[in-house]
């Protein structure tokens, strides 16, 4: 997917990634990420938040959410993270980042309530239902503390992917704000949905989908109840190119993920985006038969959109010679990538691809590299998973 804009806007990090495979300082199945575009994508989201008043937590999941890169978002200008889930708080948190946001996707279960009190400490936490607000309230209580919350919202109307349904639907909101309110745990301050924005049909921009329409509506609904609501967080594909958009329509928090590695949609088409795409995925041909050259693989993605490779024994040759990826089958685990095979190849080539990653569900390495356009570039962490 990112194939052709990587080549025109960072080689140096597609050949630097093969060097690094062909010397064996890397394996394959290894994301390499260039550390100091990272840095500099981090520090212009920063700066574009603060100039329209937008607040950001940062989203580690797509970059394999370890405590090292949040450490890095930190120093960099963006100071919370996200925490899809309990276990990527308590990872973040371990390694002394702060948490800004918990529960969304993944609401903690039942007995966890305590340790997300005590141990994350996140600014807010999303809750999706009544039962789980009144589990949170409990908890809070008997350590005597008030936790801030905002709600998801959503009606039958929006856009949800399959495996993320759930919230408040938005035709209960009158009768579920007094109840939430006779909580004294839990104080809610806002609402968020998801996805709120998606690649238009011309490739060129981004639209809102309907749930942002379901934002605005529990809005009202929860100030004519009485709340003052000061968050509204709208996550999907915050970047430099959206914050103004979101800003425009009330919305006082977002979520950048791909951003930060400048991989959202829009970066496959639109080459004068801020940010640049700076993460690759190395792989390597590991047998051949009449039809098509076999690529280690693990780090594959159902929704990744891959469409070509580069491959070669050079990063000079690697440069110069694509081949179309055949869709793998994500009814079976990735053992191996599939590139259409012809006459150049050879088992042994470096393999690199550019797509949209979630490398927290895969069984992927991941490499962090500074100076990709010098002689000598530096491994300054290798992220081991899958062991």
């Amino acid at each position: 997917m990112f194939t052709d804009v990587m080549l025109k806007r960072n080689p140096a990090l597609i050949k630097t990634a093969a060097a690094l495979h062909q010397n064996g300082s890397i394996p394959p199945n290894t994301y390499v990420v260039d550390l100091d575009s990272f840095s500099l994508n981090v520090q212009r989201l920063s700066r574009c938040a603060k100039k329209h008043d937008l607040q950001l937590y940062y989203m580690t999941k797509q970059i394999g959410r370890s405590g090292y890169i949040g450490k890095v978002i930190e120093q960099n200008g963006i100071s919370k993270a996200v925490a899809v889930d309990i276990d990527e708080g308590f990872n973040l948190k371990e390694a002394g980042c702060q948490i800004g946001n918990l529960g969304h996707l993944v609401q903690p279960g039942i007995m966890q309530w305590k340790a997300v009190l005590t141990q994350i400490c996140s600014e807010v936490i999303t809750l999706f239902s009544l039962e789980r607000a009144k589990q949170l309230s409990d908890a809070a209580l008997s350590l005597g503390k008030t936790q801030d919350v905002i709600l998801r919202v959503i009606s039958e109307h929006d856009v949800l992917y399959p495996g993320q349904h759930g919230g408040f639907p938005l035709k209960t909101m009158n009768d579920v704000i007094p109840e939430l309110n006779k909580l004294p745990g839990i104080n809610v301050i806002g609402l968020t949905s998801f996805p709120v924005l998606q690649l238009n049909k011309n490739k060129t921009g981004f639209d809102f989908t309907t749930n942002l329409e379901t934002l605005k509506k529990a809005r009202g609904i929860m100030e004519d109840q009485g709340v003052r609501v000061t968050h509204i967080n709208a996550p999907g594909s915050t970047s430099c190119f959206t914050i103004p958009l979101l800003k425009e329509h009330g919305i006082t928090h977002g979520e950048p993920g791909h951003a930060m590695t400048g991989t959202t949609p829009l970066h496959a088409y639109l080459p004068s985006l801020d940010e640049t795409p700076c993460m690759v995925y190395v792989s390597e041909i590991s047998h051949m038969d009449d039809y098509a050259a076999y690529t280690i693989a693990g780090g594959f993605y159902a929704r990744s959109n891959m469409e070509k490779a580069f491959y070669g024994n050079t990063p000079q040759r690697l440069l110069k010679q694509e081949a179309r990826v055949q869709p793998p089958s994500y009814e079976n685990i990735d053992y191996y990538g599939s590139l259409e095979k012809n006459n150049e190849m050879n088992v042994g080539d470096s393999v690199i691809y550019a797509f949209r990653s979630q490398i927290f569900v895969t069984r992927s390495h991941v490499a962090f590299i500074r100076r990709t356009n010098s002689p000598n570039p530096e491994i300054v962490h290798f992220q081991r998973r899958g062991m």
